[in-house]
């Protein structure tokens, strides 16, 4: 884990601190020159009082204090977690106080088309992460998965199978998870460091074998898109560009990326997108509603004219 590089950064790596700080005495001493980076107005300078301390807070969090061997007998957990550039995940057993000791934790680095996945694709990719990564450990017996990205209780946590809105590569997703034997389980942020630390400071990312199920799944998903602009009027590339162009996909396809949308009225253009925006993703700067792409305004009239002049028994 590498040294935190601004203030945003620190942050999570003190809420790390805040998660294991109830299990071990005196951590929190520890941090006091950290402390005084996320004051307000302060200067982020990275003093050797600050490696120092950051030092040590890691050599206990790599200690015996909070890292545990696998015991089949104990019940486990299994923590995820994403931020705009990474994901982290940990592995824990959970002991019959109510503590939980770390058996493996694990993150890496976004990739570029990744990182322009929408904020519950980003959540979600780190669950899918920490079950594969973790499947010797937990493949055939019962774990809690815990998230804090609320959305994804009802989506992987229905037991119905996943709702048919919810965006394309959620549904293939959730086939993985298939098969797994666990209970989904909402955390609150603030109470999230120890995965939440993970997804914010990682090292630089390596080839895993579970990056090529998810590549798999992504290069499965753009073939299919390719496939169906082939029965349009209008070439993926124009829709690219035509979207690129529309003021209002543009800004419903940042508010996806991030997840964070703000009060939208009711009148607004943006509004059914808001209602829609569990099933919306992108793929190479198109947007998508489940599996389907969304075509600009200005291309439209093109594609209905096309789709009425089709004959009858074709599919429409």
């Amino acid at each position: 884990m590498p040294p935190p590089k601004d203030a945003s950064q620190l942050r999570a790596f003190l809420g790390l601190v805040n998660f294991y700080g109830n299990f071990v005495k005196n951590l929190h001493n520890l941090r006091v020159p950290l402390d005084a980076l996320t004051k307000k107005d302060a200067t982020f300078l990275w003093t050797p009082a600050c490696q120092s301390s950051f030092d040590r807070i890691k050599a206990i969090l790599k200690s015996d204090l909070l890292l545990t061997h696998y015991d089949p007998s104990l019940p486990i957990v299994v923590a995820a977690d994403a931020s705009n550039y990474g994901i982290g995940a940990v592995l824990s057993h959970r002991f019959p106080n109510g503590s939980e000791k770390v058996i493996y934790h694990a993150s890496r680095t976004l990739t570029p088309a990744q990182k322009k996945y929408s904020q519950i694709e980003k959540e979600a990719f780190a669950l899918i992460f920490a079950v594969q990564k973790f499947h010797r450990f937990i493949h055939g017996r019962h774990f809690t998965l815990k998230t804090d990205h609320k959305p994804l209780i009802s989506i992987f946590g229905n037991k119905k199978g996943v709702p048919a809105y919810s965006a394309n590569r959620l549904q293939r997703w959730a086939t993985i998870l298939l098969n797994y034997n666990f209970s989904i389980q909402y955390v609150n942020t603030k109470d999230f460091g120890q995965a939440d630390a993970l997804s914010c400071l990682i090292s630089s990312h390596t080839s895993e074998p579970e990056d090529r199920v998810i590549a798999a799944i992504d290069t499965e998903i753009t073939a299919e898109i390719l496939d169906n602009c082939n029965h349009l009027p209008v070439s993926f590339k124009a829709i690219q560009t035509a979207t690129s162009n529309d003021p209002i996909l543009t800004q419903v396809i940042n508010y996806t990326r991030s997840g964070c949308w703000p009060k939208i009225d009711r009148n607004s253009p943006l509004f059914q997108y808001y209602n829609r925006r569990e099933s919306l993703s992108t793929i190479n700067g198109c947007l998508l509603t489940s599996s389907r792409i969304v075509i600009p305004k200005s291309l439209q009239r093109r594609v209905l004219y096309s789709l009425h002049k089709a004959h009858p028994g074709q599919s429409e």
